[in-house]
């Protein structure tokens, strides 16, 4: 806050006392030190307006809310574009008046909107979520979620379950990775992304949720009671009394973390190779992979990320180089992929199993003034030989197939049996190698 000087006392002296005054001081016959102040504030005013409006105004050309009292002072406009806003006001002010049924919800209608809006993109990763939405999927990264226990992948339109964690109600009830999901609680899942299966599956803990899939032409439904599932990020074992498997789930908040951990505690006396599994890992957090890559990567590129306009942002890591193989497979996709794709570049791994999902794109959350969220496409990744994977995914360098989706070998359940896991096999006896 600006406070103005008090007043002068009035002028009672005689003339020549007012030529005592230094010549600073000595006021001409048409100075108003009340106008001079005015101006002094005036431009102070302009400087603070024209600064706040600057950082502001680039603030909301990045896609932050503002307050409608801050944009109207600003006199702040959106980007220009061929959005016709008038033709959405129509609508929605024809639904108003002419639905059938009255007063329909408005937040409904404006979230469906900018669902629509996004949808427009074409772009399958790029997605609006409501603030459950968006909670429930933190709650994923962070470890911890209520549902059934089953991760769930799409290919083309269909829905099937990528992986079901031991001793879940997905496990319990019997459901299969491989199959495919068609409708949860009576609604065909026709047309639903990845994300919409998730957002019905899961709910609060100790409710009911009905899954019908098919499995081999046959049709099952059944029927969970929902639970709070913690799911670890990275689990592992050691075989032969050299090898350290590890297996990653996902790259969320915890992974560099437990990755370093598991390394630590399991490189241990006659211990000295890794064998690192990213099946069935759906991807996560950049940083996340890069820590991972780290401990493989003496130094060099992990990644290189390509932003809109083309310019390359090159993420550096340096690390031990520990020896190890890496398999991965068809629903490997995202981070471990950039993984995957670091290792083989840099030489420092073979890959076994099959080509992965092939996503080589990277989403940033923006958060909107209401608590939902804009998932939305920001860049394009590049493995560190400027390899892109999008849609072709990482081509193994021993390629092996897995009879069934079943045979894959279970860390965490107990006896550990991986006699029909052909992938982990060859993969063991490429390391031993």
């Amino acid at each position: 806050m600006i406070h103005p000087q008090p007043d002068p006392p009035a002028e009672r002296g005689r003339e020549d006392e007012k030529a005592d005054l230094p010549p600073s001081q000595k006021r001409g016959p048409g100075d108003n030190p009340l106008v001079s102040r005015a101006k002094s504030i005036a431009i102070l005013l302009v400087v603070a307006i024209g600064a706040f409006y600057l950082g502001s105004l680039s603030e909301f050309q990045w896609g932050s809310a503002a307050p409608d009292w801050a944009k109207t002072l600003l006199f702040y406009s959106p980007p220009k574009t061929n959005v016709d806003w008038r033709a959405l006001d129509e609508v929605f002010t024809t639904i108003t008046q002419h639905y059938v049924k009255a007063n329909p919800d408005g937040v409904k209608l404006t979230q469906g909107a900018a669902s629509g809006m996004v949808g427009g993109l074409g772009d399958q990763f790029s997605r609006y979520l409501t603030k459950a939405e968006y909670d429930a999927n933190q709650n994923f990264l962070n470890g911890q979620f209520a549902g059934i226990g089953a991760t769930v992948q799409q290919k083309g339109d269909q829905i099937f379950i990528q992986g079901v964690l031991p001793g879940t109600p997905a496990d319990k009830a019997g459901i299969k990775a491989g199959d495919v999901i068609v409708a949860v609680d009576g609604q065909s899942t026709k047309g639903w992304t990845a994300d919409d299966a998730v957002n019905h599956i899961r709910g609060q803990a100790n409710t009911q949720v009905r899954v019908q899939v098919t499995r081999n032409g046959q049709t099952l439904t059944f029927t969970m009671t929902r639970e709070v599932i913690n799911v670890p990020s990275v689990v592992t074992h050691v075989f032969d009394h050299r090898v350290l498997y590890v297996r990653i789930f996902d790259f969320g908040s915890r992974t560099a973390t437990e990755f370093d951990q598991a390394l630590r505690t399991g490189l241990t006396g006659s211990v000295n190779m890794v064998l690192l599994d990213l099946r069935d890992n759906p991807g996560g957090y950049v940083d996340a992979a890069n820590s991972v890559v780290s401990e493989f990567v003496v130094s060099g590129t992990s990644t290189i990320l390509v932003q809109r306009g083309g310019s390359e942002q090159a993420r550096k890591v340096t690390g031990d180089g520990r020896a190890f193989s890496n398999k991965v497979n068809e629903s490997s996709a995202s981070a471990s992929e950039i993984t995957a794709g670091a290792i083989k570049d840099h030489g420092r791994g073979k890959l076994v199993g099959a080509k992965t999902f092939g996503k080589g794109s990277v989403q940033e959350d923006f958060h909107l003034r209401d608590g939902s969220d804009l998932h939305l496409t920001v860049e394009e990744w590049l493995t560190p030989n400027h390899h892109s994977i999008e849609k072709t995914g990482i081509t193994p360098d021993d390629a092996v197939k897995l009879a069934n989706s079943q045979d894959e070998y279970a860390v965490e359940q107990t006896p550990n049996d991986f006699s029909k896991d052909t992938q982990l096999t060859a993969a063991l006896a490429l390391l031993e190698s």
